[in-house]
């Protein structure tokens, strides 16, 4: 298997873990907002794979999260003419950096397609400078891609979900002392502040309140 293939499988299987992880559909909105891939096409096909071959609660689980990434993915759809104007406009990796996080779905195998596309068309109207520039955008927003699904695979990252996805702040606090080491490092609490977004209000605030209890349990932690 190719490296890249690789990266992927082990990407979509961490993933997969995460989606049946979430306790609730902002959480999941909120999921997919960090990690496009679970609203990407090549996922939803490996997770019907996967509910084929489950059964009793992690059956019905994955039925009702496949139900729900059907509906965010639907709803992302909405933003796509803003998303392409923006990707036109963009001039250097910083501006995709934004893109990405704004419209995280914009990596997204479907968006990626539809934009390698519309450059064989300019292309082929003889366009062949603004045909270009797009695909340079593509290769910027491939390497983003790859960024995410490396990072989701690691063990801060791990950390960083289970503190987040804990269903109250006793279960939170559970996390962060399973993962001390992990999560009292300022990485992680940069992680929350500054890189995951809440997908919906209500996913934006239980994002708030993790904030905010990581930043007490780190001051804690450092205080000793």
């Amino acid at each position: 298997m190719h490296r890249d293939d690789a990266l992927h499988a082990d990407a979509v299987q961490a993933a997969l873990a995460e989606v049946i992880a979430v306790p609730d559909r902002p959480s999941l909105a909120a999921l997919a907002g960090r990690l496009p891939l679970i609203i990407d096409d090549t996922f939803l096909v490996a997770a019907q794979a996967a509910l084929a071959e489950a059964t009793g609660q992690t059956a019905a689980v994955l039925r009702e999260r496949l139900q729900w990434l059907s509906e965010i993915q639907r709803g992302a759809e909405q933003d796509v003419p803003a998303a392409l104007e923006a990707l036109a406009a963009a001039r250097d990796m910083e501006d995709l950096r934004n893109l990405v996080d704004r419209w995280p779905w914009v990596v997204t195998g479907s968006f990626v397609e539809m934009i390698d596309q519309l450059a064989q068309q300019l292309f082929d109207a003889g366009e062949r400078d603004a045909a270009g520039s797009l695909r340079q955008r593509l290769v910027g927003l491939a390497q983003l891609r790859a960024q995410r699904e490396s990072w989701i695979e690691s063990p801060q990252a791990r950390a960083v979900f289970a503190f987040l996805n804990a269903e109250d702040d006793a279960a939170a606090l559970a996390a962060f002392q399973t993962h001390r080491e992990l999560l009292s490092h300022a990485e992680a609490q940069r992680t929350l502040d500054d890189v995951l977004q809440g997908g919906d209000p209500e996913s934006q605030q239980r994002l708030e309140r993790r904030r905010e209890l990581l930043r007490y349990l780190r001051g804690e932690e450092q205080s000793r």
